[in-house]
């Protein structure tokens, strides 16, 4: 398991760099990340004291609790007043994050199961600072509104998306060994539709019973107890907790009224486990497997901008969007924070094997593109004349 002395020592190390980082004008994720690696390379022995159990034990928790806040954001009311096409768009740049990541790692000589989580971790996005740049700057038009609402609903995408790769890449290691195309194909299926079943009867039982629950206090720990039974009970039943989660958090955002405080208690309960699944996958990463993995790292960044560019331009001719947004959306989805690195863990417990060449390739690509996303983001939106405000590096 975890030792306790490593978990205290990477949170008050992810508190003071996150705070400087965050002072410097980038994304206080970036600094957990960094303190966690500080920590790692400093202190190796505690590297040794965090175990693949409880890393995973820690990624299944803070997911969990991610994938129903996230799923909390699809509310039908809300995704009816999106732009149109806004969700062809998202899906198209997720997708062809995917595509060419993963083939360009299996060009590179490295499994297809390692390329589909690469690509599938590529397509996540950083819309918490994204939203920030556009308020800050006050921005407005058919650009700002695409991006928004792709946004708002591409960790939804792309936590449905990773499940199912996910699934794919294990199906795809069963079936080196069992040779069976029905059985691969019948794993896929259980993961997903499974999960759905869970997500689906967890949300309508907490609709219901959560009429019960009185106080502030008594609500969060029904809410956490409620999301954790959800999310083990999917692993029990060898189907996607993520997936689980998140269709839960979706029932209960349309079927329960005043939803928003469900939501706002696991806000403030999940945040220092969001700050430890960050810190504990820079944790994880190894100098050696930085430099040994440069040619891949270098591949995942370039296909990650290549995919998102692409997919987005070609989505937005298809549903016949605006030029500004054929042209900036691609890059506007470059920030690359917390969700990714939360992913590496998760999929580091579904690919052992591959874990350490997976955090040598992600969380440095995090970094380098949380080191310039959100100056990206600024340029495109001042490009296409909907800056209003300061355009000042924040």
């Amino acid at each position: 398991m975890i030792s306790v002395l490593a978990v205290g020592l990477v949170m008050l190390a992810s508190a003071v760099v996150g705070g400087v980082v965050a002072a410097l004008g980038f994304s206080s994720a970036a600094g957990y990340i960094l303190a966690g690696m500080a920590v790692g390379q400093l202190l190796p022995g505690l590297r040794e004291a965090v175990t693949p159990a409880g890393m995973a034990l820690a990624a299944d928790i803070g997911l969990g609790l991610i994938a129903f806040v996230v799923g909390g954001e699809l509310e039908a009311s809300r995704l009816r007043g999106f732009p149109r096409g806004a969700m062809g768009m998202a899906f198209g740049q997720a997708l062809a994050c995917v595509i060419l990541i993963s083939a360009v790692t299996v060009a590179l000589g490295f499994r297809i199961e390692l390329g589909l989580a690469l690509g599938a971790i590529a397509a996540t996005t950083s819309p918490a600072s994204t939203v920030l740049v556009t308020r800050r700057l006050r921005a407005g038009g058919q650009l700002t509104n695409a991006l928004l609402s792709v946004v708002a609903i591409n960790d939804a995408l792309c936590l449905l998306l990773f499940s199912v790769v996910l699934a794919v890449a294990r199906a795809l290691a069963q079936w080196a060994v069992s040779q069976s195309l029905l059985g691969m194909a019948g794993i896929v299926l259980w993961e997903v539709f499974g999960s759905l079943l869970v997500g689906s009867v967890a949300g309508i039982a907490l609709a219901y019973f959560i009429r019960q629950v009185r106080g502030g206090d008594e609500l969060t720990v029904v809410l956490v107890g409620a999301v954790l039974l959800a999310s083990g009970l999917s692993d029990r039943m060898h189907t996607s907790p993520v997936i689980a989660c998140l269709v839960f958090g979706a029932v209960v955002t349309n079927l329960v009224m005043g939803s928003r405080r469900l939501f706002a208690a696991i806000d403030r309960f999940s945040a220092p486990l969001y700050v430890l699944v960050l810190a504990l996958a820079g944790v994880t990463v190894q100098t050696g497997q930085v430099l040994g993995a440069g040619v891949l790292l270098a591949a995942y960044v370039a296909m990650r901008v290549v995919g998102k560019v692409s997919g987005a331009g070609l989505a937005g001719r298809f549903v016949q969007a605006e030029a500004s947004v054929r042209r900036f959306l691609g890059l506007c989805l470059t920030p690359h924070a917390g969700l990714a690195t939360g992913l590496v863990l998760a999929a580091s417990g579904a690919l052992p094997e591959q874990a350490g060449l997976m955090a040598a390739v992600v969380v440095p690509g995090v970094l380098a593109f949380e080191a310039v996303g959100l100056r990206i983001v600024e340029t495109c939106l001042t490009k296409a004349g909907e800056a209003q405000g300061d355009t000042r590096s924040s």
